[in-house]
């Protein structure tokens, strides 16, 4: 009897070192693709966000008439009837002459 116990349970160590080379590569690479899909949600939910916010900045570019003129101000430089637009220039130091 001993002798059959030894062969058996050499044979379920067998079975069973046999099994996880098997299996061990396959749940590697599924914890791999776990975190990479977690990675890819966590940079959805951020691009989401992102959208929002670009959402909201159309909309009141589209709507807001104090964004629109703050806009019009900062990029195109137009100013309002009656008012002056004052522009500071820096001496080039290197010349001596006036940057423009």
């Amino acid at each position: 009897m001993p002798g059959k116990f030894k062969t058996f349970l050499k044979l379920g160590i067998l079975f069973t070192v046999a099994c996880c080379a098997m299996l061990t590569p396959g749940y590697l690479k599924v914890r791999k693709l776990k975190k990479e899909i977690s990675k890819i949600q966590e940079n959805i939910k951020h691009l989401q966000k992102e959208n929002e916010s670009l959402r909201l900045e159309i909309d009141k570019l589209e709507n807001d008439p104090f964004t629109i003129e703050k806009k019009a101000r900062e990029k195109l430089g137009m100013i309002k009837e009656g008012e002056l637009k004052f522009r500071f220039v820096s001496p080039d130091t290197s010349t001596g002459k006036q940057q423009r």
